[in-house]
């Protein structure tokens, strides 16, 4: 048994890790599928659809049989008090946008099987590419909150949207480094033939 003086300081010490540690940033996620229709009643035909038809990265100019753009967007509200203007509250939306392709046609049985695996595995691969712009707001969110005050809220304004800038390029890099890592979803099984 604690005596009182100890269960005190117990029950203080219990609760430091929660001020010291804010919950980790929630941002509010949207994602949006999108498809393009492909078709072949075979592999080879399949694949020449897929080829023809699917998206072109912006970034590089080469072509991928899914895409996904991400955009994160961060609002915050200020605190005037005595060591200056705070942060006073923090938050965050991912827009996850993810373009795929669909079999449009009736194709046999084992074909429609296998297009169907496929297509799982690469939409693991690009919400693993959502996954790098929620993480990315995560970031933002947990970098702003913990801001220095400032003499002006413009001041802190300025230095916080930097901070979410610089975070953004940090993000991007991610995607590039994710698409080396698993091979553009290779690696995961997002291949097809």
């Amino acid at each position: 048994m604690l005596r009182p003086p100890l269960a005190r300081l117990a029950a203080a010490l219990a609760l430091l890790p929660v001020a010291l540690f804010p919950a980790q940033a929630e941002p509010a996620v949207k994602e949006i599928i999108t498809y393009y229709d492909v078709s072949g009643t075979t592999a080879a035909e399949l694949r020449t659809s897929l080829s023809s038809l699917r998206p072109t990265s912006k970034k590089d100019g080469h072509g991928y049989d899914g895409f996904t753009h991400w955009s994160v967007y961060w609002r915050y509200t200020y605190r005037n008090g005595t060591p200056g203007c705070t942060i006073a509250s923090v938050s965050s939306t991912v827009e996850v946008m993810i373009t795929m392709p669909r079999l449009a046609a009736n194709a046999p049985a084992p074909l429609a099987r296998a297009f169907t695996e496929y297509t799982e595995k690469l939409l693991l691969h690009e919400r693993g590419h959502g996954q790098n712009g929620i993480d990315t707001a995560r970031r933002i969110e947990d970098g702003i909150r913990i801001l220095p005050p400032q003499r002006t809220c413009d001041e802190l304004g300025r230095i916080a949207n930097a901070l979410g800038e610089s975070r953004l390029k940090d993000g991007a890099s991610l995607d590039v480094e994710y698409d080396a890592r698993t091979q553009h979803g290779r690696t995961q099984g997002a291949h097809f033939p």
